[in-house]
């Protein structure tokens, strides 16, 4: 999940000692006793690794081989996919996980995705389409009425149930790398705001290659720990959430060596935005600017804006698209 959807975060260990008793009920938490493992990288499998940000409470480390960014020690993949029930889609902490209302945000959700779409047509013509981490099924919707046979899955049991009693697709319930899905048999897999929450990202784009068929297209977007607005903001960068939701953070660098590894072709990389209500814009704005968020928050009320839909750019969220080989 990224910045400017209705999540976010900012210096998450501040933000958690100030959530009152009532709402801490009403969002998902790992419990605190859970097992935490240390965990090797990723991508060249070193043990090597240094402390990364400290100040932001989040157990991030650096590895010292490649550079990879992620959180160890940490809980096993049962523990990390329980965070994601009902509560994550619709709780009162999203400023440090979840979300606010994510069904309620549909409308902004689909016009993102309907822009994204129509981009990657440019890369490749509708056929078989495999979303990964679906949630409740907008972006398979946009997808099947521009032409595309959908099919998706989610590690979220309420946002399967979901996707599959409004929409009626094929929408599975599980890890990408334990599902069983046809080699060679997609057009086009997609990893919105995905590839961060997974305890295994490289299993997810080797899987995701093996699912498409030569010159098929993968696209997935992520913050980027490497963006100018993340260096600028330190531990106050809005990309960074709670250790358990966020546990990879990738730099463009970083995803072009996994594709390349896993045999794709990046094609594009780019910063991109999503539509947002003004109401969460100011929220996000006030973590790097109190008072100016303060004072267009009085126009907001003034002039009932709350609701207003924007197209907001960050320039912390990178798109990647990748062709296979």
């Amino acid at each position: 999940m990224c910045p400017f959807c209705p999540s976010g975060a900012g210096i998450i260990n501040q933000r958690n000692s100030t959530l009152s008793s009532e709402s801490a009920r009403l969002s998902p938490r790992v419990a605190l006793d859970a097992a935490r493992k240390p965990i090797p990288c990723n991508v060249c499998g070193s043990s090597e690794q240094q402390p990364f940000c400290p100040e932001n409470g989040l157990s991030l480390v650096q590895c010292q081989q490649c550079g990879l960014v992620y959180v160890s020690p940490r809980p096993d993949a049962n523990e990390l996919y329980a965070l994601y029930g009902e509560t994550y889609f619709r709780n009162d902490e999203s400023g440090v996980v979840g979300y606010t209302n994510y069904l309620r945000d549909e409308a902004n959700i689909r016009k993102t995705f309907a822009g994204r779409l129509k981009r990657l047509e440019r890369y490749v013509q509708p056929g078989r389409l495999l979303d990964v981490g679906c949630a409740a099924g907008f972006f398979l919707d946009e997808a099947r009425k521009r032409g595309w046979q959908v099919e998706g899955m989610d590690v979220s049991s309420y946002a399967v149930e979901y996707a599959r009693g409004r929409f009626g697709y094929d929408v599975r319930h599980g890890s990408l790398t334990d599902l069983d899905y046809a080699a060679g048999a997609y057009d086009l897999v997609t990893m919105w705001d995905v590839i961060e929450h997974v305890p295994d990202p490289l299993a997810y784009v080797r899987k995701a290659a093996s699912l498409l068929r030569s010159g098929g297209v993968f696209a997935l977007a992520t913050p980027d720990v490497d963006s100018l607005p993340a260096k600028l903001a330190g531990p106050r960068w809005v990309g960074y959430k709670l250790s358990e939701e966020h546990v990879y953070y990738f730099s463009t660098k970083m995803l072009t060596r996994m594709l390349e590894e896993a045999g794709f072709e990046v094609v594009n990389a780019r910063y991109v935005g999503k539509y947002v209500t003004l109401r969460l814009f100011l929220d996000r704005l006030g973590m790097y600017s109190p008072v100016l968020a303060k004072s267009l928050e009085l126009a907001e009320r003034a002039f009932k804006l709350s609701e207003w839909s924007l197209y907001v750019n960050p320039f912390d969220i990178v798109a990647v698209t990748a062709r296979k080989r």
